[in-house]
């Protein structure tokens, strides 16, 4: 058995996951590790790239966009470590940062999983929470939080056989921050590690690109999650809510017709409701 999984999930982000991977391997020679890479139907040559740089690393070629949460469960379902790492693809491991938190779950049997400091590509400390409460990525203790994001999330195999994987309902965002919620509920804790640091260049690659598919998919996903985990009345508030705020500000997106369109498409979502009831686990 591994010391440690690494799962990536990738698309059309060659340049970045050659990086990725890099670093990855550059800070695990003290680790007995693998890494899988789910490919969720790239054009841009990734999968050649792979054979080619990295032949050892384990590579699930998929012929379409699977999302996020159902990318994640393939890798996770293959994987043979103790410990398992949920990896974005545009991140770049710096000196020691797994080491590090694999050093902090082994000798904290109550913690279910962590996650490092994520730095923007400028080296500033990037924003890790909601609009609301503790700022708890500008700690210099390791502490305790409600959750970390997917872009680097270390589990431990033991939470995952008892809470199961990822929710498939999920297809983008919300994804992490259910997981962490069902290991939260499980009686597990979760923390943040600032002496483990990874460099995130979170959507670097899309920079300025409206992607109608993944803002729907967003909102979709935050109505999901809520009715899951808050139950129906609070789900029911909620989708009312957003669906007031969004129709106040439409008028805002009538000169940009993808997000226009994208909007009518979570109004529509939302005052219908068309969410599925989610099975609880």
């Amino acid at each position: 058995m591994n010391d440690l999984s690494v799962v990536i999930v990738n698309l059309n982000n060659k340049r970045l996951l050659e990086e990725c991977l890099t670093s990855v391997i550059k800070n695990s020679q003290n680790i007995s590790f693998e890494i899988i890479v789910i490919d969720n139907g790239s054009s841009d040559g990734s999968q050649e790239m792979l054979k080619t740089r990295f032949p050892s690393i384990k590579l699930i070629a998929n012929q379409e966009n699977f999302g996020f949460a159902k990318a994640n469960n393939q890798g996770l379902a293959v994987a043979s470590g103790r410990l398992l790492l949920l990896l974005n693809n545009d991140t770049i491991v710096k000196d020691k940062a797994l080491d590090k938190m694999i050093e902090f779950l082994d000798r904290h049997p109550n913690v279910g999983a962590c996650g490092p400091r994520l730095l923007n590509v400028d080296g500033t400390i990037q924003h890790q929470g909601g609009l609301f409460g503790k700022r708890f990525w500008l700690s210099k203790q390791p502490v305790a939080v409600d959750f970390v994001i997917g872009a680097a999330l270390m589990v431990n195999k033991q939470v995952i056989d008892k809470i199961g994987l990822m929710d498939e309902n999920l297809f983008f965002y919300n994804d992490d921050l259910d997981w962490c919620l069902r290991i939260r509920k499980a009686g597990w804790k979760i923390y943040f590690l600032p002496e483990a640091e990874i460099t995130h260049y979170r959507g670097y690659s899309s920079k300025g690109i409206f992607n109608k598919k993944i803002f729907v998919e967003g909102f979709k996903g935050g109505l999901y999650f809520c009715r899951k985990h808050y139950g129906e009345l609070v789900f029911h508030a909620y989708r009312c809510l957003l669906c007031l705020i969004l129709c106040l500000t439409l008028p805002l997106q009538l000169f940009n017709p993808e997000k226009l369109k994208a909007y009518l498409a979570i109004i529509s979502l939302s005052a219908r409701g068309q969410i599925p009831a989610p099975v609880l686990k």
